[in-house]
């Protein structure tokens, strides 16, 4: 899996990491809040601050700077987003529906960030893909690609990971 990447590709995978991870704290941790804004007002506007990410600004210049396993990966976890938040623009659910709805799209995210992450990491640091998956407590996972990925079941290390790239790039 490891390519050698360039020092621009090594940057576009740190800001879809650092994108993701916030996207995906977003969602998750603004949760009670959004909803309960939703079900106060009904206006969706909210949704569009915590659905706002990076990732829609790029563009397939960019893009092409990340190896293809990124890529897919990486699809996997923003398509999982759109689909979020396609609904909450969407639905006619009442906020309890919502909210149950909400907790089953996090539990997939959080998969596909994981993975994500995983990938990201493996091309950062050199490592065989196949090293990290022996490294990590994951679950597997079959992603809409048809790629069975093996995925850390808990996201502790992300924000560690994520610190020690920046302190690497210093």
């Amino acid at each position: 899996m490891k390519t050698d990447t360039t020092q621009l590709s090594q940057r576009y995978m740190i800001l879809i990491k650092i994108d993701a991870i916030n996207l995906f704290n977003r969602i998750k941790i603004r949760q009670h809040e959004y909803i309960e804004a939703f079900s106060l007002k009904r206006d969706r506007d909210i949704f569009k601050e915590v659905f706002k990410c990076r990732y829609d600004t790029a563009t397939i210049f960019d893009l092409s700077h990340l190896p293809h396993e990124v890529i897919e990966v990486m699809n996997d976890f923003y398509t999982e987003v759109d689909e979020l938040s396609w609904y909450l623009m969407n639905t006619q659910d009442m906020p309890n529906a919502i909210e149950d709805e909400i907790i089953h799209f996090v539990h997939q995210i959080e998969k596909k960030l994981t993975a994500l992450v995983l990938y990201i990491d493996a091309e950062l640091s050199g490592a065989n893909i196949d090293e990290l998956k022996k490294a990590t407590t994951g679950v597997e996972v079959e992603f809409d690609n048809g790629f069975d990925q093996v995925v850390d079941e808990n996201l502790d290390n992300l924000e560690f990971s994520l610190q020690n790239d920046i302190a690497d790039d210093s």
